[in-house]
């Protein structure tokens, strides 16, 4: 989930970059100007932005994409107890032992 996170924070981040670096042309003269002065600032801006832009990704992906998974899972978890699952015999055999100590 943190690697989809970061590559589409990522996305997000280049394309507001281009975008900006299009709409900004006018300041073309003056760039090594305002790189001298400004370029420590400017790195802090492009990593807090990045970072909100990841924590937006991330929760945005919870929201949607992990929704329903306690009740996913309680159900999963009750067809391996009841022994109505394909998995059941794999999970008894695998895990069986570590539950009768």
């Amino acid at each position: 989930m943190i690697a989809n996170a970061v590559f589409v924070a990522t996305l997000i981040f280049l394309a507001l970059g281009f975008w900006l670096t299009r709409e900004m042309q006018f300041l073309t003269p003056w760039r090594s100007l305002i790189l001298h002065q400004y370029l420590k600032s400017i790195a802090l801006y492009c990593a807090l932005l990045f970072a909100n832009l990841l924590g937006l990704t991330i929760w945005i992906e919870r929201k949607f994409f992990l929704r329903d998974t306690g009740r996913k899972l309680r159900h999963l978890d009750q067809e391996i107890q009841t022994g109505q699952s394909e998995l059941s015999d794999e999970m008894l055999a695998q895990f069986g032992d570590e539950e009768e100590r």
